[in-house]
């Protein structure tokens, strides 16, 4: 069992043990593991620089906004997996609690579960319901179950299913042990056994007859079932490669995102590496000799009654199937950035109050672009209509608006933007949520309260008001007064607790009164 030794900026040891979830990490931290010579780091598939420190060689690693479960693997020179940990980062303290923390997950996740997606080194627990999918969880999918696919295609293909096949075949005289009456009409038809004009008769050695045979084969309805399964993962992981690659070119530097440049590499590694297994697999028996590829009841049945084929099978279907809504599982997926996380659960908290303040409008939600985190929420009523958008694009002022959005500078996209049109009366309301709360750092947030109120319009109207939501207030009262809104403009508004959350409810329903 190898043990990994680390420390936090105090000093404080922590202990890693293989496959034991270890706590002590916390958001944004900075840590320290003691090298072990002639082995490698990996922190969720990133490369940890090796360094001095304190006079010793170390990995440095710092956790950036996000929190939850992270992997680590330690290999060697040649690239083998020695063993792999497990790391619990912890939200960071002066702004949200643990439990709070992972409330938010749970609600984001039974909200709308799209809404978790992303690429942060941290993973959450999710389930396998759905039709939702994204290259990071068709990875995460395959790295969960790849190995062990092959593992029960190989133990196929030591034994594989056969059928008997019947079919007939010429042989000589001398061959034939048993003959039936088909085979002695067609010898008369064919006159092989009939002397000829002369009376001369053919050698027996000459002399063939059509007899019945049979042998086994290997084109059966399981075998094709299992060759389609594992021809698309193949397709998948050809795919997912593509898929990070176009992510790799087109990814921008963020001071809040962590960068996904240095783990694709090694993803993508990963996923040929399993490609060309696969490969190999697909060119031994059973798959090599298939004249089709397809799933059939009959195919199933026979997979159903046999404890090899049915393991290949679950595994290649949980290698494909898409899906993270319905019960938790062992499986997890990469989610959002903590300030984005706390983002989306502002969003859907505005959702729900304004959703049970107007239960006489008909309500639906949905997602007008191809972006995943773009999402309206529209209440319909006789002649009123009120709309909450998440990060709707607000073009920039020499282009043509997006539904009405528009910015006098450049394009933007609000966090949470809610409009109510009842008659002739309309009413404009932006929120914007930002993950902090010190007073230093809420002072800062309000710069964009003020940029969303000045420049951006809908359908040529300014916001009635554009507020900041934090969890809490940063010691900064006189943001939080009623009459500085009203004086202003914009605002502050705590948003982390069930009482919060009622009272945001009940000041947007006064402000689009």
């Amino acid at each position: 069992m190898t043990t990994l030794l680390c420390h936090d900026k105090q000093g404080s040891p922590i202990t890693l043990l293989p496959d034991v979830l270890a706590s002590g990490f916390d958001e944004l931290g900075t840590y320290h593991f003691r090298v072990l010579p002639e082995h490698r780091l990996y922190i969720d598939d990133a490369l940890l620089v090796e360094q001095l420190f304190g006079g010793e060689s170390v990995w440095r690693w710092e956790p950036g906004y996000f929190a939850g479960e992270v992997s680590a693997e330690l290999t060697d020179l040649h690239g083998s997996v020695v063993a792999c940990y497990r790391l619990d980062v912890a939200p960071s303290r002066d702004k949200l609690g643990r439990e709070v923390f992972a409330k938010m997950l749970d609600e984001i996740f039974a909200f709308d579960a799209k809404l978790l997606f992303g690429t942060e080194s941290a993973q959450a627990s999710i389930g396998a319901e759905g039709d939702d999918a994204n290259p990071h969880l068709q990875y995460a999918r395959l790295r969960r179950y790849g190995e062990s696919l092959v593992s029960a295609l190989r133990q196929v293909s030591e034994k594989p299913l056969t059928r008997l096949r019947r079919e007939r075949i010429a042989v000589g005289a001398h061959q034939v042990r048993r003959l039936d009456q088909h085979a002695v009409r067609a010898a008369l038809q064919n006159r092989s056994i009939m002397p000829g004009p002369e009376g001369v008769t053919l050698p027996s050695s000459q002399v063939t007859f059509e007899v019945a045979t049979a042998f086994e084969h290997q084109d059966n309805p399981a075998n094709q079932v299992l060759g389609a399964v594992l021809h698309k993962v193949m397709l998948r992981c050809r795919q997912t490669i593509q898929a990070f690659e176009r992510i790799a070119e087109t990814e921008r530097h963020s001071d809040t995102r962590s960068e996904l440049a240095p783990r694709l590499n090694r993803r993508i590694a990963y996923l040929d590496g399993l490609y060309r297994t696969l490969q190999r697999q697909q060119r031994m028996e059973p798959f090599c000799h298939l004249s089709a590829r397809r799933i059939t009841a009959a195919g199933l049945n026979a997979i159903s009654a046999h404890p090899a084929y049915a393991r290949a099978y679950r595994f290649g279907w949980n290698s494909l199937r898409p899906g993270l809504q319905g019960a938790a599982t062992h499986e997890s997926l990469w989610v959002s950035p903590s300030w984005e996380i706390y983002e989306r659960w502002c969003y859907i908290k505005v959702v729900e109050q304004l959703r049970s303040r107007y239960s006489n409008l008909v309500w639906e939600c949905r997602y007008p672009t191809r972006r995943g985190d773009c999402i309206c929420w529209s209440g319909q009523g006789l002649d009123s209509k009120l709309e909450v958008w998440l990060q709707v694009r607000c073009p920039a002022i020499d282009k043509k608006p997006y539904a009405g959005f528009s910015s006098l500078s450049k394009v933007r996209y609000p966090d949470i933007a809610i409009t109510l049109q009842s008659g002739d009366q309309r009413r404009f309301v932006l929120l914007d949520a930002k993950y902090r709360t010190s007073r230093e750092g809420v002072l800062d947030g309000m710069a964009s309260a003020h940029i969303y109120h000045d420049s951006l319009r809908w359908h040529g109207m300014r916001p009635d008001c554009a507020l900041l939501l934090v969890p809490r207030g940063g010691a900064v009262k006189a943001l939080l007064s009623t009459d500085f809104r009203k004086t202003h403009g914009v605002g502050l508004a705590e948003l982390a607790s069930a009482d919060d959350v009622s009272a945001i409810g009940q000041l947007l329903t006064e402000l689009l009164a």
